[in-house]
C-alpha cells in the first residue's frame, strides 16, 4: 500500500480546486495510514465501502482491518477451537457462553498468545477489550472482588485492561463506555489505554440539543482518567442504507465539539462493507472534515462531483445541498433507525427526490466508465426509496413501474439494504406479493379508505392508523413499510365502524424476529363488550412472516365493534398490517 504525502488540509483554510484535482489524479494512492499534522484527531475512520484504487484520494484515514488487532465486540477471535469453559461468564455454577469472565486467567493467556503470535513484532496496534453486546455480567467470586455487580462488568474489565497494558507496553488497549461498562475507573487509566465512548444517545442534529450538554459533560469526566478518548459515532440510517442520509452539517457541528473537548479519535460507523448511497462522496467529505472540522464542505462536494460525475454531478450536488438545507432549517434530529415516512418529514424532500431520481435515470445512458457504474448503483438503490414513496401515496401503478425499472439494473455489490441483512431480493418479493393482493382485493375491501378509531394510545412514531386501511399490505422484511407497530400493554383496542354489506373482518399481521416483532398472543373481536370471536395467530405456512385472523360479522350487526389485540409482552412490539372488511 502506497503512502501519499499530500497533506491538503490545513487549519482554518479551504482546499482550492487545483489542490483537489491534484489529489484526485494521484494514481494508486489508497488510504493513507499516517495521520496529518493538522488534524485534531490521531485516529480517523469512515466505516463505509472503500473508494476504488483508480479513483482514490489521499484521505489519510485509519482502518479497523489494519490498525486494530481486535475491534468491536469480537474478543472471541482470540479463542482456540475448544476453549476452556473458564473464559465464560458464570453465575453460581451456571456457565453462560454469551459473555466472558474478564478476571479469567485462561482468557488473559489466550489474549496474550493471540497478540504475541500475530502482533509480537511490527507497529503498535490497538485492541478493543469489550464485552459481547448484551447485558450478561460474570458474577464469579473473582469478578465480584473486582467490583462487578449484576448489571456492571466494569470492575473485571478494568482488571484485565490493566494487566494487558503492563504485559504489552507498546500496544494500546481500549475499554468501552457502553451497556455493562458505564462506570468510570477508580484511578486514571495507564498511558497506553483509552476509552471508546458510544454517541448512540447523542441525537444527530446540526444544531444544539439538550443532550449535547450531557455528552460533553461525559467527555469532560473521562478526560480526568485518560488522554485517549475515542468517540464511536454513527453516519447511517441502519434500517435503510439506500435512502440518501444527510450528515455533513451534522458532523461539522459534532466534530468541532469533539475537537474542542480534546477527543483523540473518531470512528464514524456507517454501512461497513455493504453499499450505501453516496458512500464515495461521503467518505471524501467526511475525511476532509475529520482532518479539519472548520473546512467548508460545500466546495469539496462540488469539486468531487465535478471530477467524478461529469454528466450527473450537478444533479447530485443540487439534491444533497437541498437535503442538508432541509435538516438545518427543520432543526430536527435524525434517527439511526427509521423508515422513508419519517425521512420524508425530516430530511427527504419528496418532490425534489422524485425529480432528482428521474433526472438520474434520464442521464444514465449518457454516462460512461466509472461514472456509469456508480450511477447504476445509485439508481438501483434509490429505486427502493421511490417504491416506498409510491406506496405511501397508494400509487400501485408507480410501484409496478419502479419494479420494472429495477429489473433493468443489476449489481452484485448491492445486496443488503439494512444492518439486519434485509436484501433487495426479499424486499422486492414482498412488494410483488403486496401488489398482487392489492389487485385481488380491488373493489372488494369495504374498509379501504375508512378511518379506524384507536381506543388506546398509539406509539409515538407509529400513530398513523390510516395505513391499516390504505388497501396495501405492509412489508415484513421492512417493518417501517406499511406496518403499524404497537407496544400497547396488555392490548391495543381499535373501534371498527359499521360498513353496509360487511360480513367478514380480516386482520393481517406480520412478524420479524430479528427486530423482536412478534405476532399478538391473541386477537379478539367484541360487540358491545361481548366476545364474538377469538383467534390465536399462527404464521402463514406459505408466508412465514405473515398471519391472518378472520372474524364473521353477525347479520344485521348494529352493536359497537371493537378489535382487541393482545401483545406478547415477552417481545418488544407487535405489528398490525392491513385490516380489511369483506
Amino acid at each position: 500500500m502506497k503512502i501519499c504525502c499530500l497533506n491538503f488540509l490545513k487549519n482554518n483554510c479551504k482546499i482550492d480546486s487545483v489542490m483537489l484535482l491534484f489529489a484526485l489524479l494521484l494514481v494508486g494512492c489508497t488510504r493513507v495510514t499516517q495521520n496529518t499534522d493538522f488534524s485534531p484527531f490521531e485516529y480517523k475512520e469512515v466505516y463505509l465501502p472503500k473508494l476504488s484504487p483508480e479513483g482514490s484520494i489521499a484521505l489519510n484515514l485509519n482502518n479497523i482491518d489494519s490498525d486494530w488487532g481486535i475491534w468491536g465486540h469480537n474478543l472471541s477471535v482470540v479463542l482456540p477451537e475448544k476453549p476452556s469453559s473458564n473464559v465464560y461468564a458464570k453465575s453460581g455454577k451456571i456457565v453462560n457462553r454469551d459473555q466472558f469472565c474478564f478476571s479469567s486467567e485462561a482468557l488473559f493467556e489466550y489474549i496474550c498468545k493471540y497478540i504475541k503470535t500475530n502482533y509480537g513484532k511490527g507497529k503498535p496496534m490497538r485492541f478493543a477489550i469489550l464485552p459481547n453486546d448484551n447485558s450478561v455480567v460474570c458474577l464469579c467470586n473473582k469478578c465480584i472482588e473486582c467490583g462487578n455487580t449484576a448489571s456492571d462488568a466494569s470492575g473485571a474489565v478494568y482488571y484485565l485492561l490493566n494487566r494487558l497494558t503492563k504485559q504489552f507496553p507498546m500496544h494500546y488497549f481500549f475499554i468501552s463506555y457502553y451497556r455493562t461498562t458505564c462506570s468510570l475507573p477508580k484511578t486514571p487509566l495507564p498511558e497506553n489505554a483509552g476509552v471508546l465512548i458510544s454517541a448512540i444517545f447523542f441525537p444527530l442534529s446540526s444544531c444544539y440539543t439538550p443532550k449535547e450538554d450531557d455528552f460533553m459533560a461525559l467527555l469532560n469526566r473521562w478526560s480526568s482518567y485518560t488522554k485517549r478518548i475515542y468517540v464511536w459515532d454513527y453516519i447511517n440510517n441502519f434500517d435503510d442504507y439506500f435512502t440518501p442520509f444527510p450528515v455533513f452539517n451534522i458532523f461539522q457541528h459534532r466534530l468541532r465539539l469533539y475537537a474542542n473537548a480534546g477527543v483523540k479519535g473518531v470512528f464514524l460507523n456507517g454501512s461497513g462493507h455493504e453499499y450505501s448511497t453516496f458512500s464515495q462522496l461521503k467518505t471524501y467529505v467526511l475525511a476532509s472534515l475529520l482532518s479539519n472540522p472548520d473546512v467548508d464542505w460545500r466546495p469539496l462536494l462540488r469539486d468531487f462531483c465535478k471530477q467524478n460525475y461529469p454528466v450527473t454531478g450537478d444533479v447530485i450536488l443540487d439534491f444533497i445541498v437541498k437535503q442538508e438545507n432541509m435538516v438545518e432549517k427543520n432543526q430536527e434530529h435524525l434517527s439511526l433507525y427509521e423508515g422513508v415516512p419519517v425521512a420524508a418529514r425530516t430530511y427527504l424532500p419528496s418532490d425534489d427526490f422524485t425529480r432528482f431520481h428521474n433526472k438520474l435515470l434520464k442521464l444514465l445512458p449518457k454516462t460512461k466508465g466509472e461514472e456509469r457504474a456508480a450511477m447504476e448503483k445509485i439508481c438501483r438503490a434509490t429505486m427502493l426509496t421511490r417504491l416506498e414513496l409510491n406506496r405511501m401515496a397508494s400509487d400501485t401503478i408507480g410501484c409496478k413501474k419502479m419494479l420494472r425499472e429495477l429489473e433493468k439494473l443489476s449489481s452484485d455489490e448491492i445486496v443488503a439494504y439494512s444492518e439486519a441483512g434485509g436484501t433487495i431480493e426479499s424486499y422486492v418479493s414482498d412488494y410483488r406479493y403486496m401488489l398482487r393482493r392489492a389487485d385481488e382485493t380491488w373493489g372488494n375491501n369495504l374498509l379501504k379508505g375508512i378511518r379506524l378509531v384507536p381506543l388506546t394510545a398509539l406509539d409515538e412514531e407509529y400513530n398513523d392508523i390510516s395505513i391499516l386501511t390504505d388497501g396495501l399490505l405492509g412489508i415484513p422484511s421492512c417493518y417501517h413499510s406499511g406496518n403499524m407497530l404497537s407496544s400497547a400493554s396488555p392490548a391495543l383496542k381499535i373501534a371498527i365502524p359499521h360498513v353496509p354489506g360487511m360480513t367478514c373482518l380480516r386482520v393481517n399481521m406480520v412478524r420479524n424476529p430479528i427486530y423482536h416483532i412478534s405476532l399478538p398472543l391473541r386477537v379478539v373481536l367484541t360487540m358491545d363488550g361481548h366476545e364474538i370471536g377469538n383467534v390465536v395467530p399462527t404464521p402463514n405456512p406459505s408466508a412465514l412472516h405473515r398471519s391472518v385472523a378472520e372474524f364473521v360479522i353477525p347479520c344485521n350487526c348494529h352493536g359497537k365493534l371493537v378489535l382487541v389485540v393482545y401483545r406478547d409482552e415477552n417481545d418488544r412490539t407487535m405489528a398490525l398490517d392491513e385490516i380489511e372488511g369483506l
